[in-house]
């Protein structure tokens, strides 16, 4: 139920569509997938749907092999702007955009093994343009695409091998510079899994919370005094709770522009959700920079400092985030216990051995990965 259908309008959003200090967001003509969406009169910037239950906050971290397992794998792209946006030259086709997916799919297939449902941020048209075109060449060509090209310069991905329920665009506060996309998948033995890739608003357009503007418009469960983003995980929790299946399990991932110990990240994990990286049991990102850090890459070059070997990630704001159903306990496999190729952790966060067209670095975030199954007694 997922087609991949030529389409596309430029907007002239180019200014607010780019990650701050701690993110980054990108442009081209498109082309597009999106399964049935109905409107909802009531919410602004979404549709409704069926009623979720919500899951139990549960997290039981553990080496066994889940009887259903799903595996998960996510980065923000770097969309490549021209400068100002980003520090991508006009020469470099938005620092080596077709280059850069090649890599991607060879730590995707190498380094991740294939994962079920893979989740892309700040795809702008020219992304639109690539990611289609190299799509067979990824894992056998086992993946659909999912997304809604709208022409837009920071929109999302989703790429699986699950058969598709149902999938739409969802706009957030900050529409249409802020949205994410929403799946629902079959992942087989009776699970279904409803999927929200989403990037939160950076420091280049996070206004506070107004009706004076469509743009600006949030949610009423958003609290008094919220800007955008920290409107964004109450806009989630609703439309989990009007669109995700009952006893789903229930995946929040993407570049959420801030911390773990941040307020817009508790709300999701005070919900029930849980971060599996952590889960896992892998150290958080040390304050110094480095290790388990996500985000950060960049330098004073042509490419943005993708060309630059020696770089040091400062912070950990792209989370792979679960909620079980209720009376189901979420199940982390750590270290590949299961031994189908997705662990839980990092990918892409070292230089490539050898830089690949002068690249050493596929973005300036690291991907993120889980493997995550369900224990229902």
């Amino acid at each position: 139920m997922t087609r991949i259908v030529a389409t596309g309008v430029a907007l002239a959003l180019t200014a607010v569509a780019c990650s701050g200090p701690v993110s980054t967001t990108d442009a081209d003509p498109p082309t597009t997938t999106a399964g049935p969406s109905s409107p909802d009169p009531t919410a602004p910037g979404t549709t409704a749907g069926p009623t979720s239950t919500r899951a139990a906050p549960t997290k039981t971290p553990a080496l066994d092999a889940p009887t259903t397992d799903v595996e998960v794998a996510t980065i923000n792209v770097l969309h490549g702007l021209n400068p100002p946006i980003s520090g991508c030259a006009v020469t470099t086709d938005q620092c080596r955009a077709p280059v850069r997916t090649d890599i991607l799919w060879d730590y995707l297939e190498d380094d991740v093994g294939c994962p079920e449902i893979i989740a892309l941020q700040e795809i702008s048209p020219r992304w639109f343009e690539i990611i289609p075109e190299k799509l067979p060449s990824l894992c056998d060509g086992t993946h659909v695409l999912l997304t809604d090209d709208l022409g837009l310069f920071d929109q999302e991905m989703i790429l699986t091998t699950l058969p598709v329920l149902d999938d739409a665009r969802i706009e957030l506060a900050g529409a249409p510079v802020w949205s994410a996309h929403w799946a629902q998948l079959d992942a087989g033995e009776g699970l279904t899994v409803d999927v929200f890739a989403t990037h939160y608003a950076s420091s280049s357009f996070d206004p506070p919370c107004s009706p004076d503007s469509p743009a600006t418009t949030c949610r009423p469960s958003c609290p008094v005094g919220s800007t955008l983003g920290d409107c964004h995980p109450f806009e989630t929790l609703d439309i989990l709770a009007e669109r995700a299946a009952p006893s789903s399990l229930q995946l929040v991932i993407g570049d959420l522009n801030r911390e773990i110990d941040d307020p817009r990240i508790r709300t999701l994990l005070d919900d029930g959700f849980i971060d599996t990286h952590l889960a896992a049991g892998n150290d958080e990102c040390d304050p110094a920079g480095g290790a388990n850090c996500t985000s950060g890459i960049g330098g004073d070059t042509d490419l943005d400092g993708l060309d630059i070997a020696e770089q040091t990630p400062d912070a950990r704001i792209d989370f792979i985030l679960a909620r079980p159903p209720e009376g189901c306990t979420a199940i982390v496999d750590v270290e590949d216990g299961d031994g189908d190729g997705t662990t839980t952790g990092l990918w892409a966060d070292a230089p490539l051995p050898e830089p690949i067209a002068g690249l050493y670095w596929p973005s300036d975030h690291t991907g993120v990965q889980a493997d995550i199954g369900l224990d229902c007694p």
